[in-house]
């Protein structure tokens, strides 16, 4: 029998735990497998080889402790309050060592000694490299990707029918945005600033840029449009990319691009720091107004293009306005880095695991906090690691638009720039130019924005149910928050130099403060990562929609770009690159994996109806309720929306992950 040896849940000390045979039952085989020898193999080949990765580290968290998949129910623990932490202040420790936001340290110095270091997690992560490709070698995809010659007709033909031929399941067969035939316009361009991979970055526009596109308007002689701008009725919002190479490192006119991945067939991909000016009219559509392709600093030393319809039309000439279509596409590639960098890894994913390790550091497993939290970190911990270790290296990298360690960058400072107080749902929205008093208003100017409505809505279900539970058992309310230490300690663990480094986490002195503070951190692992994860394989897959990276470089000037045809867009596309290609549909189709039952927000509030903590299970029977009832409201959002063909269910509880599970 297999001998095992790990930390004890129960103290500091090693001891040897005999594994039962079946232990090892569900752990893949850790061997090559044999190439695909057609397109739907490949497909399958890429899915199984991430999901075993997955399955063998979350084993191996398991072992560790990092994640135990026992419970309190299952082991009893003979533990003080002060042993349980000592114990967990051993097994969680900070990695902060310049490259990626502070996280979970697996991987011990040579001249330290612990109960996880027997399983070798460098190793580990480096074995799942040649084991586990996500593709098979470049050779293989010659004649899987779209022909070079291919036509944007073509590329609309082929989605169509790799959809109705796909015999089983893989990221052809469901549903993706290239489906609909009006895919490339205005509308379904805007409409996925509000129900997209990214709903949560439009902000209402700040007079600095107002200006800017104002000046940009009269210095080409569009007066409709800068009359348009200057109107005091009318209503503004953009998407701001333009921050991109300050944060980056990078000069104000330096070229964004990056060859990193070239050796494994990936060509040079070119990116650009983009700024897009929306009106959202009182009818509630939301029109797209001016481009800037690529902030250089100034807006006189920037590509800017004009709509040539500054009204919101059914046009059948959008088709063939290459020049706008191409400066859409711009906007797509400079929000692909936003969403999966910032948005997405960062401020999701790595921001939920320092909320981990700082609570699993400074609460004990007792502390009403910890009850309320711990729910929620289901696999994170391993899934980021295999992000670490293999996903941004070896997927995200070299189909990015920047170099390894510019994405790095960008990704730091998203982390260390993230207002955790001002990113409260309703703070957020009221930041960034929505008024929430007129969310509920079926035909009113938000009526649209599906995504602000709905993450409005759980937020305030998920705040009534922390509530509950933290007023009930801080009976004298703020002075026994003050009186708390272990709230305290974690609030330091968070902001620590040494630890989260997150400066602007909240000092919690009011149990309104700590309502919120628990609030936010089951939002980011539920709802919120539900709504930018989920929906990657139906806008993305497509990857005229939204590719990663351009394969030419930008056009210097507007002269030049408005010569822009069809076959300018097609050679930004990867059409000589199938590799990337391929990677770019197949990434966002490994990220979107339906949520099982028993990890949706559904379950959760069962669960927690039926807790041994009497106040959370009487707390979860009003959460049960109330979830169960945001099943119509949120139906009922999306059916308000005016663009019916595309439904906005992913907050749908049913589909809603409890925890980042992918």
């Amino acid at each position: 029998m297999p001998i095992l040896t790990l930390s004890s849940s129960r103290s500091t000390a090693l001891v040897d735990v005999k594994a039962p045979r079946d232990l090892f039952a569900g752990l893949p085989y850790m061997k090559k497998r044999d190439l695909p020898t057609d397109y739907e193999g490949a497909l399958k080949y890429g899915v199984d080889g991430f999901n075993e990765m997955r399955t063998i580290l979350d084993f191996f968290f398991d072992v560790a402790d990092f994640q135990p998949s026992h419970g309190k129910d299952e082991i009893e623990s003979l533990q003080s309050e002060k042993e349980n932490l000592e114990y967990k202040r051993a097994l969680y420790n900070w990695e902060n060592d310049g490259g990626f936001p502070p996280h979970l340290h697996t991987v011990p110095k040579d001249d330290q000694q612990s109960g996880f270091q027997i399983f070798k997690f460098r190793r580990l992560y480096n074995t799942f490299r040649l084991l586990y490709p996500i593709l098979p070698p470049i050779d293989f995809f010659k004649h899987m990707a779209p022909p070079p010659v291919a036509n944007m007709a073509y590329l609309y033909a082929r989605n169509k029918l790799l959809h109705y031929a796909s015999p089983g399941t893989n990221m052809y067969a469901a549903e993706n945005i290239g489906l609909r035939s009006d895919w490339y316009t205005d509308a379904v361009f805007a409409h996925q600033q509000f129900i997209g991979v990214n709903p949560c970055t439009i902000t209402t526009a700040p007079e600095a840029w107002i200006k800017a596109f104002t000046y940009a308007a009269i210095h080409q002689g569009n007066a409709e449009a800068a009359r348009l701008i200057l109107n005091p009725k009318n209503s503004f919002f953009v998407q701001d990319y333009s921050y991109f190479r300050s944060v980056a490192g990078m000069g104000p006119t330096d070229v964004i691009s990056s060859d990193f991945g070239h050796e494994k067939g990936h060509e040079t991909r070119f990116g650009c720091a983009s700024v897009v000016l929306f009106q959202l009219l009182t009818i509630g559509k939301l029109h797209p107004i001016a481009i800037i392709l690529d902030y250089k600093g100034s807006i006189e030393t920037s590509v800017t293009i004009f709509n040539r319809h500054l009204v919101p039309m059914a046009s059948p000439d959008q088709r063939l306005d290459w020049p706008w279509r191409y400066a859409k596409m711009c906007a797509q590639v400079a929000d692909w880095t936003r969403h999966e960098v910032g948005v997405h890894l960062v401020q999701a994913h790595f921001l939920q695991e320092a909320i981990i390790v700082a609570a699993q550091r400074s609460l004990p497993d007792s502390h009403i906090v910890h009850a309320l939290l711990s729910p929620h970190w289901t696999t994170t911990l391993s899934l980021n690691a295999l992000a670490r270790s293999s996903m941004v290296p070896f997927m995200v990298a070299p189909i990015a638009p920047f170099g390894e360690q510019q994405l790095i960058a960008i990704a730091r400072d998203a982390y260390y720039s993230y207002d955790f107080v001002g990113s409260y749902v309703p703070e957020d929205l009221k930041r960034r130019g929505f008024d929430i008093s007129q969310f509920d208003d079926p035909v009113g100017p938000y009526h649209n924005y599906a995504y602000g409505r709905s993450i409005l809505k759980i937020w305030n279900v998920l705040h009534k149910f922390v509530g509950s539970v933290l007023t009930a058992h801080y009976q004298n309310s703020d002075a026994d928050i003050v009186a708390d230490p272990w709230v305290a300690g974690f609030c330091a663990e968070m902001q620590s130099a040494e630890g989260g480094h997150l400066t602007q986490f909240p000092s919690v002195k009011t149990l309104a403060e700590l309502i919120n503070v628990v609030t936010m951190s089951i939002h980011i692992a539920a709802p919120q990562h539900t709504a930018i994860n989920y929906l990657q394989q139906f806008y993305m897959t497509f990857v005229p929609n939204k590719p990663s990276g351009l394969f030419t470089p930008l056009p210097n000037s507007l002269h030049e770009l408005l010569k822009f045809k069809e076959a300018d867009i097609l050679k930004a596309l990867p059409l000589h690159s199938p590799t990337s290609w391929l990677m770019m549909a197949q990434v966002p189709y490994l990220l979107s994996a339906t949520v099982e039952p028993k990890n949706n927000i559904v379950t959760y509030a069962q669960d927690a109806s039926a807790s041994a903590n009497p106040l959370i299970a009487s707390a979860g029977k009003i959460l049960s309720d109330d979830i169960e009832g945001l099943k119509k409201v949120f139906k009922e959002i999306s059916n308000q929306m005016d663009d019916q063909i595309t439904k906005y269910n992913v907050l749908d509880p049913d589909y809603m992950a409890n925890a980042i599970v992918i």
